[in-house]
């Protein structure tokens, strides 16, 4: 048993045992792999050849990207039902009393051995399994002996102690697991320290082997071409699988309801290509309305295509450590959306043709299920099995009555031989919809827990009554005293948390000192201490937009270690002896060290703005408005040295900058900046910048830095390609050259369009250990800096406060040693990377919930649609994405969404020509699959399913309230994909998605839409409603579509061909969106349609 990990979700917890051996006679476990050429080279030394026979003793490894797709897992299965008798090969003794034969004379790697003694050992422990496992799969299995013999869908995992040999001589690698938001089905993994020059590609759900977002995994390599291969086969299966489930019109292919089409012409939903317009599949559709629609930007994975395969690919053989903490928050189902609810639908639905009993579904009614299932918010994770009593006590009979509750979960256990985890219920936030609800969501998602601290931290940190005076006189007479010097306190957002201090001081020969001062926190937080073991765990405060997470407990971070003007506080300080006139640091004139400071007065960023806007209108009395002014020049010397900036003005991108850091002061727009915003992050960024360099001098192997990775090289020259096309002057030679040719764009929305393009092939900051990473990758990209950490806000971030001690270590020429070890120093780092990404998110999704809201309520105040421009961003066969500047939103425009007969792409123009339907608003417009007749046909299968359970009375009324129900709806209810674990793959057991899953939207409760009619039709902004243009006055509409027509006509590329109504999208140039919201999701969805010109 391995040890604890990141999360205390080790791999080798998790119990990984197939119900029998005899089945791996039958079928090998994970992919039905042909013999193995069992390579045995290295990695590292791809020159060597794999032809040479292999002699018993040798061990070498192997290849990377050259191993066959028949790997060591066919093998293994191979061996373990390996027949022994006198005439075979000789037999090997291994430990637990194996025996293992040496096939064909050919020795065993030890990662081969490890993985049969992994095997074995779950063999033989398989029975612990019998009880709630089992139940779960006994219906699948359709016997007693079946059930003994369940199917091994995954690999079991290498032994933790095994794993270092097999990573040090290069067998197997390691890197940070993610998966892909937009197909959940590939994976990709990112190696340690640049180890390799490109992410490991994983193809699907069983090479992903139970491994989950954040996991940091060991990787065993294989043949690109192989894995490409099998890859473009399970896509073409899949594209024939959803032709066929769309056609099909209804739930039961064979249900005459579906069948009754005109021959004549397509059926509904059929998926049809229209120039280059191609209509997506419902379970796409809705998969992309909530992973579109639920974040700020979009999120695309690097293009991997016949051209441009990955460098390499893998399998995950073992998973060394899981993020700590994790959380998800989700809703609660009765059934699993697929497969065995599927079953009991059909077979209802054929009772109920046949006029038969269904004995089957009154006995399955009657039992209450031993587990209930957790949807998770993010479609990255699996469905969870949650044992029934966890689950509230009437949720079993009243579980319609929690659709619209959000819950929380973690996984326990995932077992080789089931498609899902198994976990545990920590708690019920509440109602979707609630603000707090879903900012408690949000925050559980991104393993943030309670705001709250414990009493035992609260009370480990003392100081009730703290002042200087306390301190030991020594201690204080060795600090630099900057109480005389007129030192201000900066105020990010009105909090009490106050943690950044500066003075301006001028000096006889012209220039001037510039002192920044923070907390000394770590005077009070001492290593390894309660308080300190807390701010570790949460790694980072967290900033949203109508919330604070703090990472000190409040008498630190907003007493003791908070720059209170008036008050005396320890502080670490740096001071820079500027020349005013070029902004230059001569070397020698910088100084830092531990000082003691009081504050003289407080000014807010909106003071800043007033100064250097008209300082008329400053009127904040305890700084002079010509220091401010003072700080502007200076700090705009700074930027232009870091930059190299010329004589143009530098307008802020503050996408970039969010890849180093998320914002203090959280804006309801990412794109907001202010002057005050960059002069202070500026003076920062020279502080921190300093202290780098003192800390890689100083500790040469553990400084804890941050760097920047340059962009991704293709897409670079893919984004100066395109932008050079439309007329641009991009030069991408350097940092400071790409950003300056941003600086020159003069329109600030294209400038903030370009910049979002730019940013999918930027990378965002990581902290990193010196020792560890080879010097050349050092560099912060974006700040343009050789070397940069984190030191200024020690009072918010976990890394500034190892910076500090690594600081005062430095300082102390030898008399203080920074104890930490490297490979604790390690962990932290990781630690601190995950929390820091995990932040950012956690803000942008916050910005996201209230932005949607305040949608919401302007649609309501215009009762109308909701009109915005956009700029295309870029431009496909059947799509375009638009950046929506007003708001800060980047969405994808799907043309199967609008009314249009056709559409064309010129790709070498990159122009998507659309040829719209005359007169037909795209508000108003219903898809052909989403059209009452086709819900109609579904609602009608649900409704024979769920009547054949029950009494006939109760049948017929069920019957009726649903006919009534259906009047009141005009859109096709939209379905929700629940498989979020095999969708791809071809194992009999997920074989059913969910858009044939049979239950209705009321029946769903693991939708993420509320199932109550009553709800559901109150939203008029939904994607997959009917808007009734009834609903606004005729005389009104008319004057809203004059007023439409007056606004945004001018913004269309139009013309008329042969009848066809035709508007050209090219990129860099605006379109009028509608945008449209549905708060009835959790978290909210914003989606957008692009404006019919005919139709104004």
């Amino acid at each position: 048993m391995a040890a604890q990990g990141r999360g205390g979700l080790r791999s080798s917890t998790f119990n990984t045992a197939p119900e029998g051996g005899n089945d791996f006679q039958r079928r090998g476990p994970g992919h039905a792999r042909t013999g193995s050429r069992n390579y045995e080279g290295n990695w590292r030394t791809q020159g060597q050849s794999q032809d040479q026979p292999t002699n018993v003793g040798q061990t070498q490894g192997f290849q990377p990207g050259h191993r066959s797709r028949g790997s060591v897992n066919q093998s293994m299965s191979a061996i373990g039902g390996f027949q022994y008798n006198p005439g075979q090969a000789p037999v090997l003794p291994l430990a637990g009393q194996m025996m293992m034969p040496q096939m064909y004379n050919q020795q065993l790697n030890p990662m081969q051995i490890s993985q049969l003694q992994a095997l074995q050992a779950a063999q033989m422990n398989s029975q612990q399994f019998q009880g709630l496992q089992g139940s779960q799969h006994a219906g699948q299995l359709g016997g007693p002996q079946q059930q003994q013999q369940r199917k091994t869908l995954f690999t079991p995992y290498l032994p933790q102690a095994t794993l270092p040999a097999l990573l040090g001589d290069g067998q197997l690698v390691s890197g940070i697991l993610r998966v892909n938001k937009k197909n959940r089905s590939d994976a990709y993994v990112t190696t340690l320290d640049g180890l390799l020059d490109a992410d490991i590609f994983i193809c699907g759900s069983k090479d992903r082997n139970r491994a989950l977002e954040g996991d940091l995994v060991a990787v065993e390599l294989l043949d690109v071409d192989e894995v490409w291969g099998q890859k473009r086969e399970k896509e073409e299966k899949k594209k024939r699988k959803d032709i066929t489930d769309t056609r099909s019109g209804s739930i039961n292919q064979g249900s005459q309801a579906a069948g009754q089409a005109d021959e004549n012409n397509p059926p509904e939903g059929a998926i049809r290509r229209r120039g280059s317009l191609r209509q997506r599949p419902t379970q796409k559709k809705n998969d992309d309305v909530e992973v579109e629609g639920q974040s700020l930007l979009l999120v695309e994975e690097e293009e991997i295509n016949d051209e441009q395969k990955p460098l390499y690919a893998g399998h995950v053989v073992a998973v060394i450590e899981r993020v700590a903490g994790q959380m998800f928050s989700g809703t609660l189902g009765l059934l699993r959306p697929s497969s065995q609810a599927t079953k009991e639908k059909q077979e209802a639905e054929r009772a109920a043709r046949e006029g038969g009993n269904s004995r089957s579904n009154d006995s399955r009614q009657q039992d209450k299920p031993k587990i209930v299932w957790f949807k998770p918010t993010d479609k990255r994770v699996p469905l969870i099995a949650i044992p029934t009593e966890q689950a509230p006590r009437d949720f079993v009979e009243k579980h319609q009555d929690y659709a619209d509750r959000i819950f929380v979960a973690c996984i326990k256990r995932w077992p080789i031989t089931s498609l899902h985890p198994f976990g545990t219920l920590v708690e019920q936030l509440g109602r979707m919809g609630d603000l707090k609800v879903e900012t408690d969501a949000l925050l559980r998602d991104n393993n943030f827990g309670s705001d709250e601290f414990s009493d035992a931290v609260l009370r480990s940190v003392g100081l009730q009554d703290w002042s200087l005076a306390q301190e030991d006189e020594a201690a204080i007479a060795s600090r630099r005293d900057y109480r005389d010097e007129k030192v201000f306190t900066i105020d990010f957002n009105g909090s009490a948390e106050l943690g950044n201090a500066v003075h301006v001081t001028s000096r006889p020969d012209g220039k001037i000192d510039i002192g920044i001062h923070v907390p000394d926190v770590t005077h009070f937080v001492k290593p390894n201490s309660l308080v300190d073991r807390e701010a570790k765990k949460r790694g980072t405060a967290v900033h949203l937009i109508n919330r604070f997470c703090p990472l000190l407990p409040p008498k630190l971070s907003g007493e003791v270690c908070s720059l209170v003007p008036g008050e005396e506080r320890l502080t670490v300080s740096v001071v820079f002896t500027v020349n005013p006139v070029n902004g230059a640091v001569a070397e020698g004139d910088s100084w830092v060290g531990k000082s003691i400071i009081k504050s003289g007065g407080k000014v807010s960023l909106a003071d800043i703005d007033k100064a250097l806007t008209d300082a008329s209108t400053y009127d904040n009395t305890t700084v002079p408005v010509n220091t401010i002014q003072i700080l502007q020049a200076v700090a705009q010397k700074f930027r232009e040295a870091r930059l190299g900036a010329g004589s143009e003005p530098i307008a802020p991108l503050r996408l970039l900058q969010q890849l180093d850091d998320e914002n203090q002061l959280v804006q309801h727009n990412i794109f907001d900046s202010t002057e005050a915003l960059e002069l202070v992050e500026e003076l920062m960024h020279k502080a921190n910048s300093y202290v780098a360099q003192r800390l890689a001098e100083g500790l040469p192997d553990k400084a804890l830095l941050r760097r920047q990775a340059a962009p991704n090289p293709r897409r670079l020259q893919t984004f100066v390609e395109r932008m050079t096309a439309l007329g641009y002057d991009i030069d991408a030679s350097g940092s400071g050259a790409l950003q300056n040719s941003l600086f020159k764009v003069e329109d600030a929305d294209l400038r903030k369009g370009m910049e979002t393009v730019l940013l999918k092939s930027m990378q965002r900051a990581k902290y990193f250990i010196a020792g560890k990473t080879p010097k050349v990758v050092w560099p912060h990209y974006t700040l343009n800096l050789p070397l940069y950490t984190h030191f200024t806000n020690p009072t918010r971030r976990y890394a500034d406060i190892i910076v500090h001690r690594q600081l005062e270590a430095v300082l102390s020429e030898g008399k203080i040693e920074f104890s930490d070890d490297m490979e604790n120093l390690v962990k932290t780092v990781e630690l601190c990377n995950t929390k820091k990404d995990s932040a950012q998110n956690a803000q942008e999704q916050s910005i996201h919930i209230e932005s949607c809201r305040t949608m919401d309520k302007k649609r309501q105040e215009v009762n109308g649609d909701l009109i915005a421009e956009g700029i295309v961003l870029c431009v496909y066969e059947s799509a375009f994405d638009v950046l929506i500047p007003e708001w800060g939103f980047e969405k994808r425009v799907h043309c199967d969404q609008l009314p249009l007969k056709k559409a064309e792409f010129r790709k070498e123009k990159r122009v998507l020509e659309l040829y719209w339907e005359k007169g037909v608003p795209s508000s108003a417009y219903v898809p052909e699959d989403e059209r009452p007749k086709a819900a109609a046909s579904m609602r009608m299968s649900n409704a024979l399913a769920a009547a054949r359970q029950a009494e006939e009375a109760e049948r017929v009324k069920k019957e009726r309230e649903e006919a009534a129900r259906k009047q009141t709806v005009t859109g096709t209810i939209s379905t929700d994909d629940v498989d979020a674990l095999f969708d791809d793959d071809e194992d009999d057991t997920s074989d059913v998605t969910e858009a044939m899953a049979g239950a209705s939207l009321a029946e769903r409760p693991t939708q993420s839409v509320p199932g109550s009619p009553a709800r559901s039709t109150s939203n008029a902004g939904t994607l997959h409603r009917t808007r009734s243009d009834s609903k606004v006055p005729i005389a009104e509409a008319v004057e809203t579509r004059l007023t439409n027509k007056e606004k945004y006509l001018k913004l269309f590329t139009l013309r008329e061909e042969g009848g066809d109504y035709i508007q050209d999208v090219t990129e860099m140039t605006r379109v009028p969106i509608i945008l449209k919201t549905d708060l009835t999701k959790s978290p909210p969805c914003l989606t957008i349609r692009s404006l019919n010109p005919y139709a104004l």
